[in-house]
């Protein structure tokens, strides 16, 4: 009979540990879309980590919505301010990328680009999770996220090798994208940030 009450137990915690994922994941499309999309999805991002990061410090029973909605309400500005300049870089590499490709032709100038692009997406990887759990100065958290990303390369070799998992699951099984897409793809990248910074903590305490 324990041992039921243990199988029980599992099914349990697993089915409301699935229900809050999903229900976090449907309030980032909400608000997302609330926000007119491009202007919404960045402190809909914040309030989606905001969220994990409470998870991952001990405190899964936390009201969801209005910590998610907290968050979204009062860091709407400075949430759009950074994801608008990841956005805006972005475009600008990807531009500069296929100008490089088909036109410049230079290989120096190409490889350059990439090494650029890689060092964009690794301090764009940890933007949002350095952004919900230190209170910094703006362009404080581009240097932060920089520089957890490179101090902690395991942790960054670990959410790439995620990243590239999870492409191919939803390559076979779209659907999951619809229903809990975003908190797929930001439980392991908070996972393993958290963990990263945790790490660096611990170091400069020592």
């Amino acid at each position: 009979m324990t041992t039921m009450n243990g199988i029980f137990k599992w099914f349990y915690d697993l089915g409301n540990w699935l229900a809050k994922v999903m229900y976090l994941h449907f309030l980032w499309i909400i608000f997302t879309v609330l926000g007119l999309g491009i202007f919404g999805i960045s402190p809909a991002t914040a309030g989606l980590f905001s969220v994990l990061h409470k998870w991952f410090d001990d405190d899964f029973d936390i009201p969801i919505f209005q910590h998610f909605y907290s968050v979204y309400k009062t860091q709407f500005f400075k949430a759009n301010g950074l994801g608008l300049i990841i956005m805006g870089l972005g475009a600008f590499l990807y531009i500069d990328m296929n100008v490089s490709k088909d036109m410049i032709e230079s290989f120096p100038l190409h490889l350059l680009l990439l090494f650029v692009t890689f060092l964009y997406s690794i301090t764009t990887i940890y933007l949002f999770p350095v952004f919900v759990r230190y209170n910094l100065t703006f362009f404080l958290y581009f240097k932060q996220a920089f520089f957890v990303a490179l101090a902690r390369p395991l942790e960054t070799i670990a959410i790439a090798i995620s990243m590239l998992l999870l492409y191919y699951l939803f390559s076979y099984l779209p659907v999951l994208l619809f229903f809990i897409g975003a908190s797929m793809i930001a439980l392991p990248i908070m996972w393993f940030a958290y963990r990263a910074c945790v790490q660096i903590e611990e170091k400069k305490a020592s």
